[in-house]
């Protein structure tokens, strides 16, 4: 251990101990105002991820409020990622600089970070912040740390924040999703219904990563996606905290979810598609979830066995990811194949499925079900409601919603109401 280099780097990191300006930028993500809620109490904040989502620049902007009381240190350089450089780091910052805060980033890189942090908080008033963006070694010292953490997910950017970050100030926000008044708040907007669609899809194709929302050029797009995201994760994250023996099949895993998200998988099949056994599949999918690539969801059912044996949902965590690694230009992107990736934005937990194979894209679980299909096209007619009806008269639910390309309207079917609400306008009022 180095430890003129280590004392290098933490004044490199903090130039505010040095008398100068730190500069960070001014837009704050919609998770600043809850973690800065937790900022008094004595529990250890985690942010965990998605890489390049800005995780570090949250950090430095929370960091610019508390000014010297609080020191950073990054444990992104493989060199500094030991239990003894975390130690030596603490105790020196501590000893020199008295801090309330040590915000430390990257810490999932370091063995046993959770029980040096825990020795640390049980004895000195010390509180720290950290970043991950692995949420497995996260849940692990969660259960580790016991009441001392809590986590926050930075999750990519909203389409809501796309927009404010690209200096559009929306001046109707909407809290919760009141569907009833869907078309009051459409007319807000529907002087400038072009720009939104405009920029909806440029959403789609770039707007996961804060440092590309005003980036044009699609190759600078696609290799950042794919060089500082994508290919960090496969090659480096996951084979530093997990037994990765083939990273080829890692790789050709997810390209699979890439090409095929939103559909059905299973995971004999992958097996056979990739010679690999099962256990290598189930790892390996479970290891691009925690890295926070893909998502996979369950079919809903009030029964827990029924969910866990039915078929489940493969989804990319956001399009760019998957236009970059397809390597998609914007011409590529027509209304076929946008549909399929537009659902990934809204899968969350669960969709539905029968065994007549009628289908309900998202289901969301509040105090009671709200069924959303996702139709990014111009037309809609009876039958692609077939899955959405059955559903709510099966659960007794009165509301459900279809996502569609630019249609807003309300129709009433069998004394239930369907709510047809464009993506762009559905992600400005729900997200």
């Amino acid at each position: 251990m180095d430890r003129e280099y280590l004392i290098r780097l933490i004044f490199e990191y903090n130039p505010h101990l040095r008398g100068e300006k730190v500069e960070v930028p001014e837009f704050r993500r919609e998770l600043y105002s809850e973690i800065e809620k937790w900022l008094p109490k004595k529990q250890i904040i985690a942010i965990v991820g998605l890489r390049r989502t800005g995780k570090t620049t949250l950090m430095q902007q929370i960091m610019e409020e508390l000014g010297k009381e609080a020191v950073f240190f990054s444990f992104d350089e493989e060199e500094t990622q030991k239990k003894e450089v975390l130690i030596f780091v603490i105790d020196f910052l501590i000893n020199n600089f008295r801090p309330e805060y040590i915000f430390l980033d990257e810490i999932h890189y370091v063995d046993d970070w959770e029980g040096v942090l825990k020795r640390y908080y049980d004895t000195r008033n010390i509180k720290f912040v950290i970043s991950g963006s692995e949420s497995l070694e996260l849940s692990k010292a969660k259960a580790s740390l016991g009441g001392r953490i809590v986590t926050f997910k930075l999750e990519p950017l909203s389409f809501r924040e796309y927009l404010e970050l690209k200096g559009k100030k929306l001046e109707v926000r909407v809290d919760r999703l009141e569907i009833e008044k869907i078309e009051e708040i459409y007319m807000k907007f529907i002087t400038e219904r072009e720009f939104f669609e405009h920029e909806f899809l440029e959403y789609l194709y770039k707007g996961a990563f804060p440092e590309l929302v005003n980036e044009d050029d699609e190759s600078v797009i696609g290799k950042y996606i794919r060089e500082l995201v994508v290919k960090k994760i496969i090659y480096r994250d996951i084979p530093t905290i997990f037994e990765i023996r083939r990273k080829d099949i890692l790789f050709e895993i997810f390209r699979y979810a890439c090409s095929n998200s939103s559909n059905l998988f299973e995971i004999k099949n992958l097996c056979n598609v990739f010679k690999a056994d099962y256990e290598t599949i189930s790892n390996y999918l479970f290891y691009l979830q925690s890295a926070f690539l893909i998502k996979v969801t369950e079919s809903y059912s009030r029964s827990l066995a029924k969910r866990i044996r039915r078929n489940k949902k493969i989804h990319i965590t956001h399009p760019s990811i998957a236009f970059a690694v397809l390597n998609y230009d914007r011409d590529m992107l027509i209304e076929k194949i946008l549909g399929q990736y537009v659902e990934s934005i809204f899968a969350r937990e669960f969709f539905w499925r029968d065994k007549q194979k009628n289908e309900v894209d998202v289901i969301l679980e509040n105090k009671t079900l709200v069924p959303i299909e996702v139709k990014y096209r111009e037309q809609i007619g009876s039958s692609d409601l077939k899955g959405l009806l059955k559903f709510m008269k099966e659960y007794n639910i009165e509301k459900g919603i279809v996502v569609t390309k630019n249609l807003l309207e309300k129709r009433s079917i069998d004394k239930r109401k369907i709510f047809f609400i464009p993506a762009w306008l559905f992600l400005l009022i729900h997200e």
